[in-house]
């Protein structure tokens, strides 16, 4: 991704392992940024945050400002998270590390350009993968990855994740898709990953998506 397709503030989504620090160090090294690290992961809340972080964003030298975990943030913490991303100063570039994309709200992701990280070397990955091919869930096509609507209920059964499913649909249909954020929305809520999956991929199976 391009300096220029950037919308100011980036989410870095990926499994543990999988090169998200490293990424916003090396982009952080290529703007001549300095780099501020904050672990939302010990502050859910933001208590102990918000007005460092309020203060970091307002910053007039080229900053890169670094929330890692920002999907352990409560909804609240949230919230007050869309504010800062909207009151940055056009120098500072903030960039939210999360394992799992879900966990974050659509007003935020849809201020944030994402950057999957998701690579053949992630064990999960590998091993869920391997699993639905095992039992001819996944059609080897350009939809690898997401199964058909009716493959849910084995693939639950059979204790694969959701949430590389989730992923690979965020990947096909991109976060702007305004079914992709309402089963987000959903999921996020508390409502079941696999009842928001089936409820998709069946919309999406009748060509509504």
């Amino acid at each position: 991704m391009s300096r220029q397709t950037w919308k100011g503030s980036l989410l870095i989504s990926g499994e543990p392992g999988t090169g998200k620090s490293r990424w916003v160090q090396d982009q952080a090294k290529a703007e001549k940024a300095k780099l501020f690290r904050w672990n939302a992961r010990v502050d859910r809340s933001l208590r102990e945050g918000r007005e460092v972080l309020h203060q970091q964003v307002r910053s007039k030298e080229r900053l890169f400002v670094w929330i890692e975990g920002a999907d352990d943030l409560t909804q609240e913490a949230q919230a007050f998270l869309r504010r800062i991303l909207e009151t940055s100063a056009p120098n500072v570039t903030c960039c939210l590390e999360v394992r799992e994309i879900w966990k974050m709200s659509p007003p935020i992701l849809s201020r944030c350009s994402i950057v999957s990280m998701r690579t053949e070397s992630s064990y999960r990955t590998l091993r869920n993968s391997s699993l639905a091919k095992h039992l001819h869930l996944i059609p080897l096509s350009s939809d690898e990855g997401i199964p058909t609507w009716n493959a849910i209920p084995e693939l639950r059964e059979k204790g694969a994740d959701p949430y590389a499913i989730i992923d690979a649909i965020i990947q096909k249909y991109g976060i702007q898709n305004t079914e992709v954020q309402d089963c987000l929305r959903q999921i996020g809520a508390g409502s079941s990953p696999w009842i928001q999956l089936s409820q998709f991929l069946l919309t999406s199976a009748s060509g509504k998506s």
